[in-house]
């Protein structure tokens, strides 16, 4: 039940022919009342929570996920109180932090700002939680937990984020049945004489870093980041073959180029894609996961992916 991800990461194999995909469903840790995208039908309009509650619902549904990411509270709806993944292999992940870097809520200013640790779940009342509720941890349908960080050269900064990560990391690392990912952010700030590519050596330098602060069982099952150009992904994929790479969805642009970061992501040596707005902001969320499943897989290229959901876009509109 709900171990898909866990299954793919004890098989290099698997992990390679099939590598993850996860619905980030945790923009409200990020953005407010305009995050969850926009529904076209029956008129155009932001999605409303319940809107995306069953969204989360349909997506695992369809089968095509390995995972889905939701906030603490979305967790206890639908995998406490619905128990949406007792007859699943879908993997829930739940979001343990939530660093003001990606407080992004209307008006707000403190994404220009430097990023400061936040905590929204603790790893060991998590533990509690679950235990009080569905029984034995190992049996709790939220077993592994997000945890993001963001560096931003300066040191007073980044030490207070490292601190914060490394001190959860061993907090997790103590728990049995409990894992976490990393997910590591390029810079929120501007960094003068630093191009995209430069910001990409900084945080993959910086990943390895941290790595070697954490011994095996507190270290993450996969790290998400930021895939920037080629050679810097294909770098830091292959500098540690224990590290399992994977890429975030950024800022959506349009189904064509998030096909692409997929096919670029994979064929580089990554293993993992963990895509939110990408995915939710299509009108058509559940056939670009079936699409975008079949372009990790190496069943379609972009190009044929791209064209089937378009065909797949038509029909909905003159069904």
């Amino acid at each position: 039940m709900g171990n898909r991800i866990f299954d793919k990461l004890a098989d290099t194999d698997l992990l390679a022919r099939s590598p993850i995909l996860v619905f980030a469903a945790d923009p409200l840790a990020s953005a407010g009342i305009k995050g969850l995208g926009q529904v076209q039908y029956p008129k155009p309009h932001y999605r409303t929570h319940a809107e995306f509650l069953k969204l989360q619902r349909d997506l695992v549904a369809d089968g095509k996920l390995d995972g889905l990411l939701m906030t603490p509270a979305d967790a206890e709806i639908l995998a406490l109180e619905e128990n949406l993944f007792e007859d699943t292999p879908i993997t829930p992940i739940v979001r343990m932090n939530a660093e003001t870097a990606i407080w992004n809520p209307r008006f707000g200013v403190y994404t220009s700002r430097l990023s400061m640790p936040f905590q929204t779940v603790f790893p060991e009342d998590m533990q509690r939680y679950c235990e009080a509720l569905i029984g034995p941890a190992l049996e709790c349908r939220v077993n592994l937990g997000l945890y993001s960080i963001t560096l931003n050269n300066d040191p007073i900064a980044d030490e207070r984020m490292l601190q914060a990560y490394v001190q959860f990391a061993h907090v997790v690392g103590e728990i049995e049945g409990f894992d976490h990912l990393l997910e590591v952010f390029l810079p929120n700030v501007k960094m003068p004489g630093m191009d995209e590519e430069k910001r990409g050596m900084y945080v993959a330098d910086s990943i390895v870093r941290t790595m070697s602060y954490l011994r095996k069982h507190q270290r993450p099952r996969f790290i998400k980041t930021a895939y920037t150009t080629s050679d810097v992904w294909i770098e830091l994929c292959q500098f540690d073959p224990t590290l399992v790479i994977g890429a975030l969805g950024g800022p959506r642009q349009n189904a064509r180029s998030t096909f692409a970061l997929a096919h670029n992501v994979v064929s580089n040596g990554g293993r993992a894609i963990l895509f939110g707005r990408t995915i939710f902001g299509e009108d058509d969320p559940i056939g670009f996961v079936q699409c975008i499943r079949r372009v990790l897989d190496g069943e379609d290229d972009p190009q044929n992916a791209h064209a089937e959901y378009q065909k797949l876009l038509r029909g909905s509109r003159t069904g």
